[in-house]
């Protein structure tokens, strides 16, 4: 395992690699010092590697500082379950910007019924932002969840040029 930190004014991100493609995201808000420490305390083989995740860090700068910016990022999914693997492969053809509530990609991935099933799968997301969780919201036009927590959720979808304070109108269109 192999791993790369980027500090940012919001916190340091722990990138983590397996066979050179991103496998895991974390947000640690106490800097990239405890980043470091909390990655050395769940994976004490890991190694950083700086240089494998220059590509990935500068496109995630770009993206944070507000640049249009697709995090075309190869991402290793290997050990979710099935549906959880499709449901995020979907995911990531939502375009910057762009919202879709639970309901349609439940209907995308061939399971009309389980806009629940999305969000449980979504909350098993060891991607986020690059994998971009953030842009599904509820059919009703509300938010719903994000595990960063709904101010992150918000502060990404601002950094798309989603006005949150007007997104209330129905998804179903999404």
């Amino acid at each position: 395992m192999k791993f790369g930190v980027l500090e940012t004014d919001i916190g340091a991100f722990s990138l983590l690699a397996r066979e050179d493609r991103l496998w895991r995201l974390d947000l640690v808000a106490s800097g990239a010092a405890d980043a470091r420490k909390r990655v050395s305390a769940e994976f004490p083989d890991a190694v950083e590697q700086p240089a494998l995740f220059e590509a990935a860090i500068r496109l995630l700068r770009r993206y944070l500082s507000g640049e249009h910016v697709e995090l075309d990022i190869p991402v290793d999914l290997f050990g979710l379950k099935p549906f959880t693997s499709r449901v995020l492969t979907e995911i990531r053809h939502i375009p910057y910007g762009g919202l879709a509530s639970y309901g349609t990609i439940a209907r995308r991935v061939g399971c009309p019924n389980g806009a629940r099933a999305v969000g449980q799968a979504l909350a098993r997301n060891p991607i986020p932002v690059v994998i971009p969780c953030h842009r599904i919201i509820r059919g009703d036009g509300s938010l719903g969840g994000f595990g960063m927590g709904l101010g992150m959720k918000v502060k990404l979808l601002s950094i798309e040029g989603v006005n949150v304070h007007e997104q209330r109108k129905p998804a179903a269109s999404l």
